[in-house]
């Protein structure tokens, strides 16, 4: 027969079990979607590089740019801006709109390139973008194909149409010195609501019309340089989701068991 400390010691942990597997549940807001370390040992174009966690189907593809994988790093390699864009992307499908998509890069003190991430990507002018400028200053910005730099709807054939749009920008000061450093930035999107973090922490928020259903995601470069990205990660982001569970304390046998003696004590008293 099993006596109350032991009962009370097995009810608590499979109590502790229990949650835990609920919040570690697929479709949790902590599912990982896709995550890429860019394990290469060899020099391997990213389109023939496999992520290490993605969903069913998806590769990565290049918009532009010249992107290549090999020993834990992702680099952009084209030495001359292109026409008629420089914005080197290299993206992949995440099956859902609604993400935090992380990018962990190390900065090159020989470059000024921009360098960030991307969601809700449908095209060269249709994207959602936060990225840092090389210089200092982390950006937050979007593209549409039938809207201009205001937010103006226009007809796609204007000279106009797909201008950017700069939602937030904040002073980042990243500038490297001698030395390349190691930065992450977050970008978080639940329907019409924009979070960038950097470094882990929120600095930017915003809202945006929600009619950006593509769930493609991806990375983004500008420039020349020796920027290397280390790891790219995207995860659900669902909207009224909630806050993760907090730990759950599991209570001290003996304790459990002097407050019941107590009791017992009490009511004979």
């Amino acid at each position: 027969m099993i006596n109350r400390r032991k009962l009370g010691t097995l009810i608590a942990v499979l109590l502790a079990v229990g949650l835990l597997s609920a919040s570690a549940a697929p479709g949790s807001a902590s599912s990982t979607l896709i995550l890429d370390k860019f394990d290469e040992k060899k020099t391997t174009e990213i389109t023939a590089h496999t992520p290490n966690e993605a969903p069913s189907g998806s590769v990565w593809f290049v918009e532009l740019g010249i992107w290549e994988v090999r020993m834990g790093k992702a680099r952009e390699q084209s030495t001359a801006p292109a026409t008629p864009s420089s914005d080197y992307r290299a993206l992949i499908d995440a099956g859902t709109a609604d993400v935090s998509a992380e990018v962990k890069l190390k900065t090159d003190p020989n470059s000024d390139q921009f360098w960030g991430v991307v969601v809700r990507h449908s095209g060269p002018e249709d994207w959602i973008m936060a990225f840092h400028d090389g210089v200092g200053d982390l950006i937050l910005g979007k593209k549409r194909p039938d809207e201009n730099r205001f937010g103006v709807t226009v007809s796609t054939s204007d000279l106009t149409a797909g201008g950017f749009q700069e939602l937030d920008r904040v002073p980042m000061n990243w500038n490297t010195g001698k030395k390349g450093r190691t930065h992450t930035i977050t970008l978080q999107i639940s329907g019409d609501t924009i979070t960038v973090l950097a470094d882990g922490d929120p600095v930017i928020s915003a809202a945006d019309d929600d009619s950006m259903t593509s769930g493609i995601v991806g990375i983004f470069s500008r420039g020349t340089g020796k920027n290397q990205f280390d790891k790219f990660t995207v995860k659900m982001n669902e909207s009224g989701g909630g806050p993760l569970s907090s730990p759950l304390t599991v209570p001290d046998p003996e304790e459990e068991d002097g407050k019941s003696k107590r009791g017992k004590k009490d009511k004979d008293d």
